[in-house]
């Protein structure tokens, strides 16, 4: 336990106690001691960064062990002239191994231009990943009415962002190119993402990825909600 007065030109302005458990609270105290008011703000906001990057780093690692655990899912149910999985089989398939792993994920739907955009947020380990999926407006049947349009379009909106923002698989789903696990070296390509300082930078960054993992869902899935994270951040 260490004792440590925050000073300003001489006045005592906090006497605080730091419970020092390692070398960088051991630093803490010497800046705060210091009473140098604007060395400690610059480390805390230091500390804020770092814990930030482990944070991520964290996320990552346990993001890549819960991929390994997804399997397939089939397409359950037929619409017109095709077939699909519903968002309902999806979570079915995929909640357990999302919520072993420590993660959890929520919508937020608004309106724009051209119809209703879903954006998904992965949140886990001190961090967080969103991606967005545009659905453009649905014209719907004599049977359906606008609520019941509006609901199909957020059930529209929710399953693709789903899907992009965990990288599931869905089978037969263009199957001959898609590897059964992902890459092994998507965590270099998201550290090339994250080391891009504004949007061009990012973008530049995308279109050179992209095509290096085409064909496996589970890493575009990865990357694509971190460059979404990313051109939010970057805005």
């Amino acid at each position: 336990m260490h004792r440590a007065q925050v000073q300003d030109g001489g006045r005592v302005l906090n006497d605080i106690e730091v419970i020092a458990e390692d070398k960088n609270d051991l630093l803490m105290v010497k800046v705060i001691e210091s009473g140098n008011i604007d060395a400690l703000e610059r480390f805390i906001a230091l500390r804020e960064r770092e814990d930030s990057r482990q944070n991520s780093l964290e996320f990552d690692k346990h993001f890549s062990a819960m991929q390994s655990e997804f399997g397939a899912v089939e397409r359950s149910k037929k619409g017109y002239g095709y077939s699909y999985a519903p968002l309902e089989e999806l979570q079915r398939a995929y909640n357990p191994v999302i919520f072993k792993h420590g993660f959890s994920y929520s919508w937020n739907e608004e309106a724009i231009e051209s119809g209703k955009r879903c954006a998904m947020t992965i949140s886990g380990y001190g961090s967080s990943r969103s991606n967005s999926f545009d659905i453009p407006p649905l014209t719907g049947t004599k049977q359906m009415n606008p609520v019941q349009i509006a609901g199909a379009m957020s059930t529209y909106g929710r399953r693709y962002s789903f899907i992009s923002g965990f990288g599931v698989i869905i089978a037969d789903e263009d199957a001959d190119a898609v590897p059964e696990e992902p890459i092994t070296d998507v965590s270099e390509r998201v550290q090339k993402l994250k080391a891009c300082k504004d949007l061009k930078e990012l973008m530049k960054a995308w279109t050179e990825i992209y095509p290096t993992v085409a064909g496996d869902a589970r890493a575009i899935g990865i990357l694509s909600a971190v460059k979404d994270q990313l051109k939010g951040e970057l805005k």
